[in-house]
């Protein structure tokens, strides 16, 4: 294949621009002016006029969850890869993979999907901090040229941002504190040091600036005065004291930033005045290192994927929100860098901090074909219109892989492939209201049909409270092996839930007052069961439903079966066991923190052996009062 008559951008040290570029399967084999690289020329090549059009490398994404955040947004791994590739994004790393995505995205790359090269880091510990185990070192890392799919290394929360608030010097509001850091010194130095011992590059979330000193600590106590061969990143470092700045370059660590200021949607309030200049100083990391390789992250779904959005940020630091665009605050307004050097953090860099720069990231004889052609040339052009460039072809490996509507004559012979979207496993609309109806009147008719055999229906509770423990003692090794069950495993479990509550109500002797109670606990559940449901219609369920859905069912069902014990008398010394797993099931989600972080994990099978032992419990225990009520 040659392209001709462009303006090629190769952003290589020694050759900056050119005009045409000729590639053989997967490999640019020259680069140079259009005489020369049409004289290699031979009877069956492709030749492409492009006319004026400007070519560059593929964007390297550094950091993004396109992928593990894929099912979330609503798309397959597929869609999401279509996303990059349109884009103009040829190769990323993915920073958030656990186990479970790991085995999705390998399934993916054997079945001959994966178009974009994909390192991957594997999490040690999330969001909020909590460490999910040693697990990762049983995928070991690998650097093997040209592979679509490698592991890169360990990804390590260090302060909040994600879930809680980043850890600060100083308080950003009165009265609000310093921030989450979520590992003392010594854990984090001992963690980078083990990943480091099995050959890990680690990548470090540090945004606040006590995050980032002690983050570079960590990676000074790992390294130990040797050079960071290991090439140790740090994610986000949004807020920087000035004698952090030039440590960067002294322990070569690769800082991996965003080109967007959320100028438009701002995440909280602003810093105070006389820290201004400690935030995103980007012009000041460069001019400090001048030798330091900076790479750039989208970290999309938290920032738009577009590149040319974060370019525009990084020439102007303005900010875009559909149609409008928002200046940032006075002290950041002198940070800009020029075009040049963010397309070289957005390229080279970003390749280098995937162990890639050698495959990707300027276009030199050798390196893999990995290309696209722009709407406009992001050097000439208006720096406001740089946000509007728009990506007409995108190349990897010397293949087309994305076509813009009428520009066939770019990518003859290509038809855009539709990507495969997400499996329908909803059931049928009139199943789910079905569903949707019986988790709302079984409950209710057991409690009115259970006024007249109470007997009788603590004993269906009982069952169901034991059918339901057993359930969620299910329920996570059913997640963790075929995922694509959990609804309707889901489903039962607020059913046996709601049935087993309702029975607890129906000892001898319970007030009208427990009934009303229950009604309204069993419609609640209902009503979150509903909101399930519908949100499985449209493809956007949740995991940590689950979690509040059985909280409250439990807890209301355990009081009030508390509470008619009580009255009953009839197991006064097991009293406590309903009162006390009320208080757990209370305290649990403030444990765990905030659980729609959750993962399959070793926090969530903790939540389900500790909820469904206690609703194995009070289901016997339920059996036992009906034996109780017949004597």
């Amino acid at each position: 294949m040659i392209l001709f008559n462009g303006v090629i951008l190769t952003l290589d040290d020694g050759f900056p621009q050119a005009q045409a570029i000729a590639i053989q399967e997967k490999k640019i084999v020259a680069v140079g002016q259009n005489d020369e690289i049409l004289a290699l020329r031979e009877p069956n090549s492709m030749v492409i006029d492009m006319h004026g059009l400007t070519l560059m490398p593929g964007f390297v994404d550094a950091h993004t969850h396109i992928f593990n955040d894929a099912y979330s947004q609503g798309m397959s791994l597929d869609e999401a890869q279509a996303l990059a590739l349109q884009n103009g994004i040829t190769t990323l790393g993915d920073l958030f993979v656990d186990r479970s995505f790991l085995r999705e995205i390998k399934r993916f790359e054997e079945a001959g999907l994966l178009r974009v090269r994909t390192s991957l880091y594997l999490v040690y510990n999330d969001p909020c901090g909590r460490v999910l185990g040693d697990w990762y070192q049983a995928f070991p890392p690998t650097r093997n040229p040209g592979e679509m799919l490698r592991v890169n290394g360990v990804k390590i929360f260090t302060d909040g941002g994600s879930c809680g608030g980043p850890a600060l010097s100083f308080e950003l509001e009165k009265g609000k504190g310093l921030g989450d850091l979520w590992m003392s010194q010594e854990e984090l130095d001992q963690a980078v040091i083990e990943a480091q011992s099995l050959g890990y590059q680690v990548a470090i979330h540090a945004i606040g600036d006590r995050a980032v000193g002690q983050a570079q600590n960590a990676i000074s106590s790992a390294l130990n005065g040797q050079p960071n061969t290991y090439r140790h990143r740090m994610e986000h470092i949004s807020v920087l004291h000035p004698e952090m700045v030039k440590r960067f370059g002294e322990l070569g660590i690769v800082p991996v930033i965003p080109g967007t200021y959320p100028s438009c949607t701002p995440f909280g309030p602003p810093l105070p005045e006389d820290h201004g200049n400690w935030e995103w100083p980007w012009k000041q990391l460069r001019e400090d290192n001048p030798e330091l390789n900076i790479a750039w992250h989208s970290d999309f779904p938290f920032w738009p994927t577009k590149p040319f959005v974060h370019l525009y940020g990084f020439v102007t630091r303005r900010d875009v929100l559909s149609y409008y665009t928002c200046s940032p605050q006075e002290w950041l307004k002198d940070d800009a860098i020029s075009v040049e050097q963010a397309l070289s953090i957005m390229t080279r860099g970003s390749a280098y901090a995937l162990f890639r720069e050698e495959e990707v990231g300027s276009l030199m004889p050798g390196k893999y074909a990995d290309l696209i052609i722009l709407s406009d040339d992001p050097l000439t052009i208006n720096p406001e219109e740089i946000k509007d460039i728009k990506v007409l072809v995108t190349i990897v490996n010397g293949r087309f892989e994305y076509c813009a509507t009428n520009q066939t004559g770019l990518c003859p012979g290509y038809s855009n492939r539709v990507p495969a979207p997400l499996p329908d496993t909803r059931p049928p609309e009139s199943v789910s209201w079905f569903i949707a109806v019986l988790v709302v009147v079984l409950p209710i008719g057991v409690i009115v049909l259970g006024r007249s055999r109470p007997n009788l229906f603590i004993k269906v509770g009982g069952a169901s409270g034991i059918l339901s423990g057993l359930l969620l003692f299910i329920l996570y090794w059913v997640i963790e092996v075929n995922p694509s069950h959990q609804d309707r495993i889901i489903l039962s479990v607020l059913l046996f839930l709601s049935i087993s509550a309702a029975g607890m109500t129906l000892l001898k002797r319970s007030s009208r007052f427990i009934v009303v109670a229950l009604v309204m606990a069993s419609l609640g559940a209902a009503s979150a069961a509903e909101s399930l449901i519908i949100s499985v219609w449209f493809q956007q369920e949740e995991l940590w439903m689950i979690l509040v859905v059985s909280v409250f069912i439990l807890f209301a069902g355990l009081f009030l079966f508390g509470l008619a014990n009580l009255k009953a008398r009839i197991f006064p010394r097991l009293n406590w066991i309903p009162l006390a797993t009320v208080v757990t099931s209370i305290l649990i989600p403030f444990l765990l923190g905030d659980s729609s972080q959750l993962g399959i994990n070793w926090s969530l099978l903790t939540y389900m052996l500790l909820f469904g032992s206690g609703w194995l419990v009070m289901g016997i225990l339920l059996l036992r009062t009906e034996e109780q009520l017949r004597k």
